[in-house]
């Protein structure tokens, strides 16, 4: 007996299922010449379009995925943390799911929050005062308290160790190192030289300070890079364990390690891109515009924002060393900048762009209502933030 033969109600099933196979077959034999492709040639082809199809399959246009319902507040902190959102606020810290389920709240006084992340660790503090928050891997709660000095300045590594200093008594100032679990690592007190930046790389290995000192009248600041292996007696000790560069009559106002051997320092006159021997590699003069926004991202670039003198903004993309990647002037002005893995997020008062680290454009809203951050994220997507709530962008 052939298909012929059959009733049409038995035979129009078994062809249904035939094309089936057909069409399963084929996307089985796509996705698997996409992962060979991804393999020889990672820089061509960009799976992450298909991977946010599958994921968001369903909640693209689900009316509550990606709202979260905020009490606003001018001095609020975010970051994308957890795959969802966390949030520093004067009163204490909050992590959202991205379902607006609230999974941690920690309250405490922080008045003008800072919020620092980095791998599975968030820090929020306040310059000026002791206590800090922490938050681990599925809203843990790492730090909760106050410690035996105030707050200067704080950084997060890309895998979670975390650097800070305190002002002590009996001490100008005070750098420690804190692993993932937040236990002590390494610990500097300076008696002669005040701090007030720092930066930690990966896996603690390196503690860059900034110092800054009083002669004759004139202040002069300077980068200091320690090993947390070796201990330190004196910050001007010259040793295998130093590496130091001068910066001059200015102030510097943050440092980040862009990834384990480069580092970047916004200082009072310029960028400064630098090498963990201490030798400069590369500067942005601040003349070349006012630095409006600027992030780092986890793969070892960043993104600035440069308002111009005539309106409108520069954006400009650069690499652990400070060479340009990209650069991008737009007519309207730049609410914030935001990097995640290979992604870059640009919102202005008219939408909301994403770009890769070269800033060739990937897509754009032009739904941004009253967002006043973007925080993008590594799979592309971009977690819009007002005064109210959040909205997610799913190019």
């Amino acid at each position: 007996m052939n298909n012929s033969d059959l009733p049409a109600s038995k035979a129009v099933p078994r062809k249904k299922g035939r094309r089936l196979r057909r069409v399963l077959c084929i996307l089985v034999l796509l996705l698997a010449l996409l992962a060979v492709l991804y393999l020889l040639f990672p820089g061509l082809v960009n799976l992450d379009p298909v991977v946010r199809f599958f994921r968001y399959m369903g909640l693209r246009d689900k009316e509550t995925y990606g709202r979260i319902t905020l009490d606003g507040g001018a001095g609020n902190v975010y970051a994308g943390f957890d795959d969802g959102l966390l949030m520093g606020s004067e009163s204490g810290v909050t992590l959202y799911s991205l379902d607006g389920e609230q999974k941690v709240l920690i309250q405490g006084s922080l008045p003008t929050p800072v919020l620092r992340t980095g791998g599975d660790v968030c820090l929020v503090f306040s310059p000026g005062s002791a206590y800090a928050a922490s938050v681990g891997a599925g809203g843990t709660v790492l730090m909760d308290g106050a410690l035996s000095g105030d707050f200067i300045n704080a950084d997060v590594s890309t895998d979670g160790y975390t650097a800070y200093i305190t002002t002590e008594s009996g001490y100008k100032s005070v750098a420690t190192v804190l692993n993932p679990k937040q236990e002590p690592l390494y610990r500097f007190s300076s008696r002669t030289r005040y701090l007030n930046a720092c930066a930690v790389s990966d896996e603690g290995e390196l503690l860059a300070v900034a110092r800054l000192e009083e002669e004759g009248g004139v202040y002069h600041s300077g980068i200091t890079i320690l090993r947390t292996d070796l201990p330190l007696t004196d910050l001007e000790q010259d040793g295998a364990e130093t590496a130091r560069l001068e910066l001059g009559n200015q102030v510097v106002y943050e440092l980040r390690f862009l990834d384990p051997t480069h580092l970047m320092a916004v200082a009072q006159n310029e960028i400064v891109f630098l090498n963990a021997q201490g030798e400069r590699l590369n500067a942005l003069p601040r003349h070349a515009g006012e630095l409006a926004d600027y992030a780092v991202s986890s793969k070892g670039w960043v993104i600035l924002a440069l308002e111009q003198n005539g309106g409108g903004c520069r954006i400009l993309t650069m690499d652990a060393e400070g060479n340009a990647l990209g650069e991008l002037d737009l007519p309207d002005r730049v609410r914030s900048v935001s990097a995640a893995g290979n992604y870059a997020a640009v919102l202005t008062e008219t939408s909301v762009q994403t770009f890769d680290r070269q800033l060739s454009a990937y897509d754009r809203s032009w739904d941004v209502l009253s967002a006043t951050r973007a925080i993008a994220r590594s799979d592309g997507t971009v977690l819009l933030v007002g005064s109210g709530g959040t909205k997610l962008f799913i190019p």
